[in-house]
């Protein structure tokens, strides 16, 4: 009986879990009173998060050598990691001559994935491949705060807020996982992968946070990493 052959198209569908390591740091409280609001506490902190995700993905094999199997696959995933710090990572032990009250929560929100990757593999066997994989990703990822205007030494002196920013990011990933062959048709495999996409500096409270006596900024700067596992099953044309 003739070894299969791993050479061919494939598409296929996925489930499994994302990790979400996203890390919030705030600097520039209130710009236009530098020095005036001092931090007595660390100025960033974890909103990690753990999701399902489902997905699906494609891509095609060349076998060579006649134990390796190089390959391309793009895949695209969905999970709904959500996680909300309050107070928000970095404002606590804020004071103005006292604590300041009415600290935002802070809310990281993770949801669509995409990623595009080179593939390498050995054949520990003819119809077991071992790979490893690496290439560019996107991440969908929203950042959320809000405060309220409080009595007493209020955070949000000015004008109560909540504001929503979403950006798709960029980075790097990289990952491994094995893959077997049923029936020379239908590929069952266990994938991991780690993704980073850098740090996103993003200005809050903007728009009707400054004016006289009054300066409701701050800046976040926030740091995605993901890492993700799943198992899927795939048809090779």
């Amino acid at each position: 009986m003739a070894a299969p052959t791993w050479t061919g198209a494939y598409a296929g569908a996925s489930i499994g879990v994302r990790w979400a390591d996203n890390y919030w740091r705030t600097s520039d409280v209130a710009p236009n009173f530098v020095g005036v609001f001092v931090p007595t506490a660390g100025t960033g902190g974890s909103i990690d998060s753990l999701a399902a995700r489902i997905g699906g993905y494609l891509g095609v094999n060349w076998q060579f050598a006649p134990t390796w199997v190089a390959g391309l696959e793009g895949d695209f995933g969905w999970a709904d990691n959500k996680k909300t710090a309050n107070p928000q990572p970095g404002t606590t032990g804020l004071f103005f001559g006292a604590p300041l009250l009415g600290l935002p929560p802070a809310t990281v929100k993770d949801t669509w994935d995409g990623s595009l990757r080179a593939r390498l593999g050995y054949l520990v066997a003819p119809n077991t491949l071992l790979y490893g994989s690496g290439g560019v990703a996107w991440q969908r990822v929203e950042l959320n705060a809000s405060c309220a205007v409080v009595a007493g030494n209020s955070f949000c002196a000015g004008n109560p807020h909540n504001d929503t920013f979403a950006s798709t990011r960029l980075g790097w990933t990289v990952g491994g996982g094995v893959e077997h062959m049923i029936g020379g048709h239908w590929l069952v495999r266990a994938d991991y992968r780690y993704a980073d996409f850098g740090t996103w500096t993003q200005q809050f409270f903007t728009v009707g946070g400054v004016g006289i006596g009054f300066d409701d900024r701050f800046t976040a700067h926030v740091t995605t990493r993901t890492h993700t596992a799943t198992v899927g099953l795939a048809y090779k044309f």
